[in-house]
């Protein structure tokens, strides 16, 4: 163990060298550790690409198979009409995912002369009729004309080719995309086995049910799959105004999260881009569905799934502490003095000074943005919505595009009108309904007027002034940081079940560049707007109902500078104050006399500092109106030991009381341990109070 007499400068330059390796060993684990989490997150990602691809495929092989079944059944034995039915409906009602399925044979073949034409067909959740055929709109065993008439293609590519799957089409009554499996039979209906196929049977399923499939998956609330052919058009997606569309030709401005998913399509299996509002980092895989010809594409946000993995910010304060402890270890070695009093006062500031830049680091960090409540979906573009919908309704209860009202909404205003009461002015601008009630109702709102400012045909802007009771929580004082909401549902007589910001009309989404706001100043009162975005919020009724609404944050942060001059100076101060009372200590009488050392002086500086203090400890207490011990209090309770303290020290060291810590040169170890005692407790308080 070397003494502080015997301390050299080197000793400080391989202390300094050392912790700095400390903090490149942590700073190259840390890598490795996030490496290994990106190769978890990958393979989690490639295991529920498999997944759903054996889901798809399972799906595909249960329809091919009850078709097969169905044509087996035909070919079995001569069915009357009643019977072929019945097969039909059946097979569409027992297979999962069926839409729709039937028969058609070619003219003549079946044999019942008065429908040379015949073909049944079933069709689920559809109106059908006793005798429906698909022969009543049009002759399918005409030639199939592209460009005019109707397409007649489904029904002779199997005829020349043998079982297959089409190519995924539009159904116009089902409105979504659909699969078709169709196989051609043989049969002796007209009397006859060795005159090739008679007809074709088919089944088709919608590719909704695919979605549906993969939205089951676990992607986390941001991630989402999709379906997209071969030659680019998009047959299942959670926007669901882009199906069909090929997705290499869409506008980017208008679809920019399509635009960057149709860049990593031919750059393998596995690819990472940005998101194009938000600038997460986003992944995505590929795999290849053979019965469709399609690809299942699967998107996540990375750094979502890496805050839900696990969390490595304080090894980062960590690193910071230590490259900076190390750089002011370093500089103490210039210029080290030979004195083995000035060492020891060099050691005890370099103590310090790396405990203070450790509190700094804390408090830095105490003010940094903080990532979204963990399951708190952030509604960027139509495609988070969807999501959103999807995971806020039970199974059974989709809400539909029907069900969803656009709305523009900007705030112009904000008023701390009491420590826990906000007045919110702005404007709600609604399209396709216009009533002379106000379009929604704000859940949280004390109080609320509305006044129709302008209306037109299909156009209403609504100008609203809410009271919203906002539980501040002033505990962690003067780092605070609130969410101001506002949650809204539809009027109940609207028709609508859950309202939707209208993404076009805000130039970003992202949360810092605050969409919805208006304000002239982003500050109000001592508070400053950091961020704002929307999302949703369920609430739970009676016997299982529930309502959604849709919530608008706004992001508040303390403003540092008030609190800094108010209270964290005067607090300083007092500790600066009480630290000159100590270097005052001294048994000389002629020091004594000039100074003017005595206790009575001790006892009156320490009285005049307790006033100041409790003055503005009780200001601050009424300023929050805060019902609980609040963090900067506790930083009061400390200078008050300090005071206290200083004042039972004096009167110790001014009397025949003999305490070695206190006659040791003058009261030398109090007045070095000082500064290191009240930054360790500064600590322990901080850092009691981020583990809370």
């Amino acid at each position: 163990m070397i003494k502080p007499s015997e301390l050299q400068y080197y000793h400080l330059r391989w202390i300094a060298a050392l912790i700095w390796s400390v903090a490149a060993f942590i700073t190259i684990t840390l890598y490795q550790l996030h490496a290994d989490i990106d190769t978890d997150i990958r393979h989690h990602l490639v295991e529920q690409s498999q997944a759903a691809t054996q889901a798809i495929n399972k799906r595909l092989a249960e329809l091919s198979q009850k078709t097969e079944l169905l044509a087996a059944a035909i070919n079995q034995k001569q069915r009357d009409d009643k019977e072929l039915r019945h097969l039909i409906t059946q097979s569409v009602m027992t297979t999962q995912g069926a839409h729709r399925g039937g028969v058609a044979f070619r003219k003549n073949r079946y044999s019942d002369p008065a429908n040379p034409l015949y073909s049944p067909y079933f069709q689920k959740n559809g109106d059908n009729r006793q005798s429906q055929q698909i022969s009543e709109g049009y002759d399918y065993t005409l030639p199939d004309r592209m460009n005019n008439g109707p397409r007649t293609f489904w029904f002779h590519q199997p005829m020349s080719k043998g079982s297959m799957w089409m190519e995924p089409y539009f159904g116009t009554n089902a409105n979504t995309w659909l699969a078709e499996f169709i196989v051609p039979f043989e049969s002796n209906y007209d009397g006859q086995m060795n005159n090739g196929f008679d007809g074709i049977v088919f089944l088709n399923f919608s590719l909704n049910s695919l979605t549906k499939q993969v939205l089951n998956l676990d992607l986390g609330s941001q991630g989402f799959g999709m379906l997209i052919s071969r030659t680019g058009q998009i047959l299942a997606y959670p926007n669901k105004s882009v199906l069909g569309k090929d997705i290499y030709s869409l506008d980017p401005t208008e679809y920019p999260l399509l635009a960057s998913i149709s860049e990593q399509l031919t750059k393998g299996d596995l690819s990472t881009f940005s998101h194009p509002v938000t600038g997460r980092e986003e992944w995505m895989v590929l795999s290849n569905i053979e019965g469709l010809d399609a690809q299942l594409g699967l998107i996540i946000d990375a750094d979502e799934l890496r805050t839900s993995t696990t969390s490595h910010a304080g090894y980062h304060d960590l690193i910071w502490f230590l490259s900076i402890a190390g750089l002011i270890i370093f500089v103490a070695s210039l210029r080290f003095p030979d004195a083995s009093r000035a060492k020891l006062r060099r050691l005890f500031t370099v103590l310090s000074l790396c405990l203070l830049s450790y509190l700094l680091l804390l408090w830095y960090q105490a003010l940094a943005p903080k990532p979204l409540s963990k399951g708190e979906a952030l509604l960027v573009n139509e495609e988070s919505a969807y999501l959103a919908w999807q995971a806020q309704y039970p199974p059974g209860k989709k809400a539909s595009s029907e069900h969803i009202h656009q709305i523009n909404l900007t705030v112009e205003s904000l008023d701390l009108v009491e420590a826990d009461q906000v007045s919110i002015v702005g404007k709600i601008i609604t399209s396709d309904q216009t009533t002379d009630e106000p379009p929604l109702h704000i859940n949280n709102s004390l109080n609320t007027s509305w006044s129709l400012i302008r209306e037109s045909e299909g156009f209403q802007l609504w100008q609203f002034v809410a009271l919203i009771k906002q539980p501040f929580d002033y505990e962690s004082f003067p780092f605070d940081r609130e969410v101001i909401e506002l949650t809204m549902i539809p009027r109940p007589d609207s028709g609508y079940l859950m309202l939707v910001p209208e993404f076009d009309s805000y130039p970003s989404m992202r949360p810092e560049d605050l969409p919805g706001i208006r304000m002239a100043e982003h500050d109000f009162g001592s508070w400053k707007l950091l961020q704002s975005y929307f999302s949703y919020q369920t609430d739970k009724l009676y016997n299982g109902h529930q309502t959604v609404n849709l919530k608008y944050n706004m992001v508040i942060q303390r403003s540092i500078t008030g609190p800094l001059i108010s209270h964290i100076m005067p607090l300083l101060v007092v500790s600066f104050l009480t630290y000159c009372m100590l270097l005052l200590w001294t048994k000389d009488e002629k020091q004594q006399a000039l100074w003017g050392f005595n206790t009575a002086t001790v006892l009156q500086y320490c009285a005049s500092l307790f006033f100041i203090l409790v003055i503005a400890h009780v200001a601050l207490r009424e300023e929050l109106n805060a019902q609980g011990v609040i963090f900067i209090e506790y930083f009061y309770f400390l200078a008050y030991l300090q005071i206290i303290f200083t004042s039972i020290g004096a009167l110790a060291y001014t009397t025949e009381m003999k305490i070695h810590a206190l006659e040791y040169q003058q009261g030398l170890r109090v007045k070095q341990w000082y500064w290191p005692l009240l930054l360790m407790l500064s600590l322990i308080i901080t850092l009691l109070f981020i583990e809370k």
